[in-house]
């Protein structure tokens, strides 16, 4: 962690470019996953890990598992940090933050009864899955998250599928980081589109992605559940916030076997 700035940007830019300027120091480090663990952090959070891993199937929970890796790793690689006027945030606060939405972000794909059963079932699965989370965080950590770090994590859940489609405006570097390792998951470097490419070319590692991918196997099995559920749920919900991504997701998707070697 001494590599680490001690503070990152709070808010980033969700226009790609403008985020890229930022990034002046941007490259895609080899970090062994070792070094990214933070075992304190993640067993201080086990609850929340053991909650979506009760909901979750092992191929979903693994998505949430390298996508926090993923945050990490570029967070090594050259993520803002120190930007004159831009509030800032502490690395392990950011940490924090990451780990809770990345772990919790996909609650609502579960067909658990408890999911299935909930209140808010009839929303977008994002939307669900941030009620899901906030609900969780209150119950789960009364006196030690407070509403600033619940809300950012909850937001982070409920616009993690459309982020990366914003052109203006900021978003939270949790939110921000969320979003574009979920697209990553699912897209590779080759990805939805020529900036996001960039972006992950700067950022991630292929070293680091394939040890990551070692640990937390993706596969082709993850691009045929994920587009199945994809395509169930557009059936289902024709305006779910899904039906925002772009035109080729799917055919993206179902093109990448491991990320590590995607183009």
């Amino acid at each position: 962690m001494s590599t680490l700035p001690k503070t990152f940007d709070a808010f980033v830019p969700c226009n790609i470019p403008d985020f890229l300027a930022l990034a002046k120091d941007a490259q895609p480090r080899y970090v062994p996953l070792a070094e990214l663990r933070h075992p304190d952090l993640e067993k201080e959070y086990k609850p929340s890990s053991d909650f979506a891993e009760k909901l979750e199937t092992k191929l979903i929970f693994d998505h949430s598992l390298r996508m926090y890796y993923f945050s990490l790793l570029i967070l090594h690689s050259g993520f803002p940090s120190g930007t004159p006027g831009v509030p800032q945030i502490t690395r392990e606060e950011l940490f924090k933050r990451v780990f809770l939405a990345s772990i919790l972000h996909d609650l609502a794909l579960s067909n658990d009864d408890f999911v299935l059963k909930h209140p808010a079932h009839a929303m977008s699965f994002e939307l669900q899955g941030g009620i899901m989370a906030y609900e969780h965080l209150l119950k789960t950590y009364p006196s030690k998250l407070d509403a600033g770090e619940v809300g950012d994590v909850a937001q982070g859940i409920m616009l993690h599928t459309i982020n990366s489609n914003f052109t203006n405006g900021v978003a939270s570097a949790a939110n921000f980081l969320v979003a574009q390792t979920a697209v990553f998951d699912l897209g590779g470097y080759g990805s939805l589109s020529p900036d996001l490419a960039k972006m992950f070319g700067a950022l991630l590692s292929r070293d680091s992605v394939r040890e990551i991918e070692t640990a937390y196997p993706r596969g082709a099995v993850f691009s045929e559940e994920i587009s199945a559920s994809i395509k169930g749920m557009l059936k289902e919900k024709p305006n779910c916030l899904l039906c925002h991504a772009p035109p080729n997701a799917l055919e993206v998707i179902n093109s990448v076997t491991n990320l590590a070697d995607s183009h």
